[in-house]
This record gives C-alpha cells, structure tokens and sequence, in this order.
C-alpha cells in the first residue's frame, strides 16, 4: 500500500520514524530515520526540522508517526521545503471514526483525544517520543480539511483511503492477542471490501498521501 503511493521522481526516500526498519523490507533503498539512535536506523532526525537542502527528497513516509508529533505545523512547512516537484508525504496512522473512537480510548494506551487544536503545538505529546494523541491525523486531514487546504495550498492532499474495519481490531492492533485466525484473513478481506462504503464510520485506519506542486 505505502510503496504503491510512493512518487517515481528522482530523490531519496526517507522513512521518519522507523522503528525497528521493517519498511526496508518493501523498500530496501529507503533511508530509515529515528529521533533517536537504533541498530536499525541510518540517521537520527528530528521531523520538526529535517536536515536536508531545499528541494531534494523525493519520498517522506511516516508509519504511525504523524500522532507522534508534537507541532504538525513545523513538521508540513519542513516537508514543503525539502519536498522536490511532485515529491510526495505517504503517511499510515490511526483514524478516529464513530466505531474506532471508543475503541481507543478503552484499549490502547495512547490518548485520543479529538477536542484539541488540529495544528496547535501539542506540549504534553512533546514530552517524549512516545506521547502521542492518536486524533491528530483525523483533526488536520479530515475534520479541518478546508484549514489544512488554505495553509499548505502547494501540499495538497492527492489520495485518501479509510481501511481496517475488521482486521486491525482482531488482530489486536500492534500490542494485543490476535483475535482472528490467518486461515479467516480473506474472509476478512472480503468483509472489507463490502464495508468500504461505510468507512467513515468504520475505519481504524487510515492513508494519506500529500503531493509537492
């Protein structure tokens, strides 16, 4: 999914945030970056403030990453800037719809919380690398879509896709037991598939991809 959204241009893609570098699985020629040192990272960078000249990354891809920022602002006009033409933001993350909002906030120890500023410097998210507010996605690409478009005019949103109706929640998401065997994982799919109508009120997940004009 992320590797097929991934602009053709000429330039590096970097992963920020990388964790343990399992995207280089899909991507082996991907730089893999962390806010702090791994076995399994290239460089150590911080998303508010890429180090990388004007005009010169073809790919910025952020798995899971993007709740994790503390100030989303800094972290859009930074892309903008390093972004070449046609450079791309590929970023995976939760997505807070009427099903999966409850979810969250009963099962996973991250915050969720949708009342907050969509770009406002986030302090208690800044305090470690860890804190997060899993809304943050749903806030700037979804709910104030129009005030994300008036802001970054020259990063628009090319493609959107709410997923994950089924699947994530019985797999258990990334720190629970798996509720749903391998051998029902088409049945799933399927499912899927004729749910997608209802994504909005559905969707755990979400895909979105920006586009440097």
């Amino acid at each position: 999914m992320i590797v097929d959204n991934l602009s053709p241009v000429v330039g590096a893609t970097v992963e920020l945030g990388s964790g343990i570098g399992r995207f280089r699985e899909a991507k082996p020629d991907a730089v893999l970056t962390d806010v702090v040192p791994t076995r399994w990272t290239d460089a150590v960078v911080d998303a508010h403030g890429l180090p990388y000249r004007d005009g010169t990354i073809a790919n910025l891809v952020l798995l899971d990453v993007f709740h994790h920022l503390a100030a989303p602002e800094l972290f859009l006009n930074e892309a903008q800037r390093v972004l070449t033409r046609r450079g791309r933001v590929v970023i995976v993350d939760p997505y807070c719809s009427w099903v999966s909002t409850p979810f969250f906030r009963r099962f996973h120890h991250e915050r969720t919380d949708l009342s907050t500023d969509a770009f406002e410097h986030d302090v208690r998210t800044g305090q470690a690398p860890l804190e997060s507010n899993q809304a943050r996605t749903t806030l700037v690409f979804y709910k104030y879509r129009d005030a994300y478009r008036q802001r970054w005019p020259e990063l628009p949103i090319i493609f959107d896709r709410r997923f994950a109706f089924l699947i994530y929640p019985l797999s258990g998401g990334f720190t629970r037991r798996p509720l749903l065997p391998n051998a029902l994982l088409p049945v799933a799919d399927r499912a899927e598939a004729i749910l997608s109508p209802l994504s909005p009120l559905l969707a755990f997940r979400c895909l979105v991809v920006l586009e440097r004009r």
